[in-house]
This record gives C-alpha cells, sequence and structure tokens, in this order.
C-alpha cells in the first residue's frame, strides 16, 4: 500500500512540475522569443510539454498497474480468508476413530435401507477388529506380557487404516444419496476396500497366533526365545498398510 501511495505522489509531483514549467515558459513568451527567436522559444515549449507529458503518462500507467496488482492480492488475501473461515465452519468427523466409523455406517443403513447388506459388512470387519485387539489385550494381560506391546500398538494402526478404508465406502454412499442402491455406488472400488480390510484382518489374525506361540517359547526358555517370525508378521502388516496407502 505505501508503495502505491509513493507511487500516487510521484505522478502528481510530475503533473505539477509540468504544469509549473509550462506556465513559466508561457509567461517568458516574449523574452524567449526575443533571446531564442520564434522557432526556437516554441521548440523549447513543446519540448517542455512533451517531456512533462510523457514522464505524467509513464508515472500514470505505472500507478494503474501498481493499483491493479495490489487489487489482485487483497482480492485473492480476502479468498483466502473466505476459505479459510468456511473451513474452519465446517464440523470435522474422525474417520479414523472406530466409534464415528461405526455411527456414520449405522446412519447409512437407517437412511438407505437397500445399502443395509453392505453396511453390515464393514460393520462386521470392525467388529472383527474389535475381538482380535481384545484377544490380544488378553493374551498379554494373562502372560504379563508387556514386551508385546509393540503388537498392540500394530493392531491399533490397523484398526484406523481399516477405518480409513471404510471412509472410501462412506465417500461412495455420500454420492449416492439417502436411499440409494448398490446400484448407484462404484461396486468395484468397494469391493476392493472391503478385500484391503480383509487381508489385514487376516494378517492381525496370524500376529494374534505367532504372538502366542512366541510367549510359549519365550515362558519356556527364560526369555531366550527368537522372535525373528513375530517381528516379520509385525513388518508384513506395516507393508500391507504402505502399499494400501500408495495404491
Amino acid at each position: 500500500m505505501s508503495s502505491i501511495r509513493g507511487k500516487a505522489v510521484r505522478t502528481a509531483v510530475i503533473a505539477a512540475v509540468s504544469a509549473a514549467g509550462i506556465g513559466a515558459l508561457s509567461a517568458l513568451n516574449g523574452p524567449l522569443i526575443i533571446a531564442l527567436g520564434v522557432r526556437a522559444a516554441s521548440v523549447l515549449t513543446t519540448a517542455v510539454g512533451v517531456l512533462g507529458g510523457g514522464l505524467f503518462l509513464l508515472s500514470s500507467a505505472d500507478l494503474i498497474r501498481g493499483a491493479a496488482k495490489q487489487y489482485r492480492i487483497a482480492s485473492d488475501e480476502k479468498k483466502t480468508q473466505m476459505l479459510s473461515v468456511e473451513a474452519d465452519d465446517i464440523p470435522q468427523e474422525d474417520m479414523t476413530s472406530p466409534e464415528a466409523t461405526r455411527e456414520r455406517l449405522n446412519r447409512i443403513k437407517s437412511s438407505s435401507p437397500r445399502l443395509a447388506g453392505l453396511m453390515d459388512s464393514c460393520l462386521a470387519q470392525l467388529d472383527r477388529m474389535d475381538e482380535l485387539q481384545r484377544r490380544q489385550q488378553e493374551l498379554l494381560s494373562l502372560n504379563q506380557a508387556a514386551y508385546l506391546k509393540d503388537t498392540v500398538g500394530t493392531l491399533n494402526t490397523v484398526e484406523r487404516e481399516i477405518c480409513l478404508n471404510l471412509r472410501g465406502v462412506v465417500n461412495q454412499c455420500i454420492i449416492a444419496g439417502d436411499g440409494a442402491d448398490v446400484s448407484r455406488i462404484d461396486t468395484k472400488k468397494v469391493d476392493d476396500i472391503l478385500t484391503q480390510n480383509k487381508q489385514l484382518l487376516d494378517q492381525s489374525k496370524e500376529l494374534l497366533v505367532v504372538s502366542a506361540d512366541w510367549i510359549d517359547k519365550y515362558n519356556s526358555q527364560e526369555g531366550g526365545a527368537d522372535r525373528s517370525l513375530l517381528d516379520n508378521w509385525i513388518k508384513v502388516i506395516h507393508d500391507t498398510i504402505h502399499g494400501i496407502e500408495n495404491s
């Protein structure tokens, strides 16, 4: 803004100086004609007028460009502020939360009864994940196996990934609208999501089995058991999640 004011002041000064110069030459027209001759005096007056006018036009054009640029910047900032305010006004729904995911799926089941079967399949995956987590916690608690807390973290990561994947199913249902049936959603995309979740659930089940086997060996060998197989399964699960997120 200060730059615009500077350009405006410069333009006004040029205009004032040009006008003063032309005025002064007009006032001294007689003496100039006597001193320089008619032609030379006329050429001098014209040159001063052209130079002043040219500088004024150049400065005015620069002022207009600057003002237009400032307007665009101000307009863009205003749009950005409006978008920011609108984004802040949008209620946030945590689709990594199994509770929020369940609520959304049940809401769709209620508003679109013909999608109830699909919603039940999604809810069944969440139920299976809950059961695997419960059994893993029970296994660790019974054997006081705090040394396997990383497996709990792995299953928590799987749960978040499953919830994120199910968001894709929810999005399809939102696009289809209330009262929709499977003919109005992308069934291939939905099937891919459910297949990815099933893969994660199967791997989590295998992690539970391997955890139990390793705990038995750990207890019998007083902590000397090799846990490479367990670590490999944890890596397999994380690699699967990474592959899904980058597919």
